[in-house]
C-alpha cells in the first residue's frame, strides 16, 4: 500500500471517528499551545523591554544604585536616583566624545479627568530628536511654561493643544514648599510605543521653575496697596503677599528668573550619544577614573539584561511545567490509542482477513496518528500566534 491509499483510509477513518479524533486534536493543541505561546510572548517581552535599552547609548547619573539610574533615565517612573547637576552635562560636553542630554523626573501633574497624575520629563531639544520624537497635533516646546504630552497621556486625559495641567506639589501640607505650575498643551506627541507615550514633557528650565528655582514676581509698581509695605517715588517695598506666579504668560515671562550658577541646578540623569564606538569607550574610562568619586556611567543594555536574566529565571518553571503536561499528554494519547486499537479489534480482523498484513494496518494507525498530531500542532501554532497578536498592544500598555 502506498501513502496515497493510506492517506485516503486514514481521512475516512478519521471522519468517522470525529468525535474522538477532535477530542485527541484539541488535547495536544492545548498541551502545545502554552508553552509555545509563552515562548513568543516572552520574547516579545525581552525584545520590548530591551529595545529601549539598545538605543541609549549610556547614561550618567550621581553615584549610587546603576539599576536605579538606569531604569529612571530609561522609563522616567522608576525610583527616583540621587540627583546629579548640570555640571555633568557640561563636562561631557567639554569632553568632545558625547552630546549630553540632560533629563530632569522629579514631579508629576496632577489628575485629570479622574485620570491619576504622570511624570514631568524636563529636558532639551536634542531629546526629541533623539528619540525621533515628532509631534502628531499642535506644536513643539517654544517657551517657559509649555509642555507637549505623550499620545496616550492626551487620550486618557482629554488633553489637546490650548489646555492646561497643573504639577502636583511633592507635599500638599507644606505651606512653605513650591507653588504648582499651570502648563500650556501645546502639542500632542506621535505614538512611539515607548515610555514616551506616558508621560508629558517640558523644558529643562520650566521643570526648575517647579523646583522653585526659577520664578517671577508681581510688577510691584502696579501691584494692588495691599501687598505693599511702603510705596515712595523712589523705592517700592512688598509684603509677604507677593507670590510667585503659577502661570508663565507672554505677559509676565520677563519677570522669570533664576537664582545661583546653572551648573548647580539638578538633574536626575544625563543621556551620553557618542558619536562612535571609540568615543564611547573613552568616555566610560573617563568616568572609570578621574570621574569617579563624582559620577558613574552604566551602559543601559548591561543593566536591563542583568534584570531579564535574573526575571526571565521563572521562565524554567513554565518550561518544566510544560513539559510534564506534554508527559502526561503523551501517555494519555498512548493510552487512547492502545484503548482505540482494542476497539477497533473486529475492524482490524476484517481488513487481515481482506488481505491486509500486519504490516499496511500498522501504516493506517500511523498515518491517522501523525494527522491527528499535525492538526494538532497547527492549531496550537496558529492559536499562540494569535495570543500574541491580541496581547501586543496589552503586553506594551503593561510595560511602558
Amino acid at each position: 500500500m502506498n501513502w496515497r491509499h493510506a492517506l485516503y483510509l486514514a481521512v475516512r477513518s478519521l471522519t468517522w471517528y470525529r468525535g474522538r479524533a477532535a477530542t485527541i486534536v484539541l488535547c495536544l493543541a492545548l498541551t502545545l499551545w502554552l508553552p509555545v505561546t509563552v515562548r513568543l510572548l516572552l520574547n516579545q517581552f525581552r525584545e520590548d523591554i530591551i529595545a529601549r535599552a539598545v538605543a541609549t547609548p549610556l547614561i550618567v547619573g550621581a553615584r549610587g544604585s546603576r539599576i536605579d539610574l538606569a531604569l529612571h533615565g530609561l522609563y522616567f517612573d522608576s525610583v527616583s536616583p540621587d540627583q546629579t547637576t548640570m555640571a555633568e552635562a557640561d563636562y561631557i560636553q567639554n569632553t568632545g566624545f558625547a552630546t549630553p542630554i540632560p533629563v530632569h523626573v522629579q514631579y508629576r501633574t496632577q489628575s485629570v479627568n479622574h485620570v491619576t497624575g504622570v511624570p514631568i520629563v524636563g529636558t532639551t531639544i536634542e531629546y526629541f530628536e533623539f528619540r525621533q520624537l515628532g509631534v502628531a497635533r499642535g506644536l513643539g516646546l517654544s517657551m517657559l511654561g509649555d509642555c507637549v504630552v505623550g499620545c496616550d497621556v492626551a487620550a486618557r486625559m482629554q488633553l489637546g493643544p490650548g489646555d492646561c495641567i497643573l504639577s502636583a506639589p511633592q507635599n500638599a501640607f507644606n505651606l512653605a514648599g513650591n507653588y504648582p505650575l499651570k502648563m500650556n498643551v501645546v502639542g500632542v506627541l506621535a505614538p512611539s510605543h515607548s515610555p514616551d507615550d506616558n508621560v508629558v514633557f517640558v523644558d529643562i528650565k520650566t521643570a526648575w521653575i517647579i523646583d522653585g528655582i526659577g520664578h517671577g514676581h508681581q510688577a510691584l509698581k502696579d501691584a494692588e496697596d495691599g501687598v505693599l509695605l511702603e510705596k515712595t517715588d523712589t523705592n517700592v517695598t512688598a509684603s509677604a503677599a507677593v507670590l510667585p506666579f503659577t502661570e508663565i504668560t507672554a505677559d509676565n515671562i520677563d519677570s522669570f528668573h533664576f537664582h545661583g550658577d546653572e551648573d548647580t541646578f539638578p538633574v536626575s540623569a544625563v543621556i551620553a550619544q557618542p558619536s562612535d564606538r571609540k568615543s564611547r569607550t573613552l568616555l566610560l574610562g573617563r568616568y572609570l577614573t578621574e570621574r569617579r568619586d563624582f559620577a558613574q556611567c552604566v551602559k543601559p543594555t548591561e543593566v536591563v539584561q542583568d534584570l531579564l536574566n535574573i526575571v526571565f529565571r521563572v521562565e524554567r518553571l513554565v518550561w518544566l511545567s510544560s513539559l510534564l503536561s506534554a508527559t502526561v499528554t503523551a501517555l494519555l494519547l498512548a493510552l487512547v490509542l492502545s484503548l482505540s486499537v482494542r476497539l477497533r479489534a473486529v475492524e482490524i480482523r476484517t481488513m487481515h482477513k481482506l488481505g491486509c498484513s500486519r504490516w499496511t494496518i500498522a501504516v493506517l494507525i500511523s498515518t491517522e496518528f501523525l494527522m491527528m498530531c499535525a492538526a494538532g500542532i497547527v492549531v496550537a501554532v496558529a492559536g499562540a500566534w494569535l495570543a500574541s497578536v491580541v496581547a501586543a498592544d496589552g503586553l506594551k500598555s503593561l510595560l511602558f
